[in-house]
């Protein structure tokens, strides 16, 4: 309890003010880490271009981060703070994996197979698993409470809860017995 409680003071502390992925390598305290990897690849630090690279607060409940690229050039590193402490530096590094894949294994071209064999090369660099997705137990629970029921079924009482409302001025069916669900408003 006391580490969500840490996390969400983080997340706030974090996610508020822009940062750009240097500082939240000392922040994190990863410097070695991304040190020995970069030694490990015959790099000598962090290239310019991705240490200023910024880091923005995600607000997606389903992903734990992302790497923004739009065509040759990077854009962001997105990330979930409202996470384990452990997840939230994994995910950080898988996407700075990203980032050092597109810039020193694809310079001056659209950031293409970002899972492949160059990003697995950085992941694996990294110390951390070479996975596409990760999961987080505190991300589901958030996302479980925003949950609100949006429609109900009129023949067997379903209640199907979602994050947006349904679009309007068209009729749902549901699958499982085939009563109209109607919008909350509605009922």
């Amino acid at each position: 309890m006391q580490l969500l409680a840490r996390n969400a003071k983080n997340a706030q502390s974090l996610g508020k003010k822009i940062m750009n992925v240097a500082q939240l390598v000392c922040k994190l305290n990863l410097q070695s880490r991304v040190e020995s990897a970069l030694a490990a690849n015959g790099k000598s630090g962090l290239p310019a271009r991705a240490a200023a690279l910024p880091v923005h607060r995600s607000h997606a409940l389903k992903r734990l981060g992302s790497y923004v690229a739009r065509g040759e050039e990077p854009v962001a590193i997105r990330l979930q703070f409202a996470v384990e402490e452990e997840v939230l530096i994994d995910t950080f590094l898988h996407e700075l994996a990203h980032c050092l894949d597109h810039l020193l294994n694809q310079p001056g071209k659209r950031y293409r197979s970002a899972h492949g064999r160059g990003w697995k090369h950085w992941a694996e660099s990294f110390g951390i698993d070479p996975v596409r997705c990760g999961e987080s137990a505190t991300l589901k629970r958030l996302h479980a409470e925003r949950l609100k029921v949006v429609a109900v079924c009129k023949r067997c009482g379903f209640e199907l809860k979602r994050l947006k409302r349904l679009p309007r001025n068209r009729r749902y069916l549901h699958p499982k017995c085939g009563g109209r669900l109607v919008p909350v408003r509605e009922c």
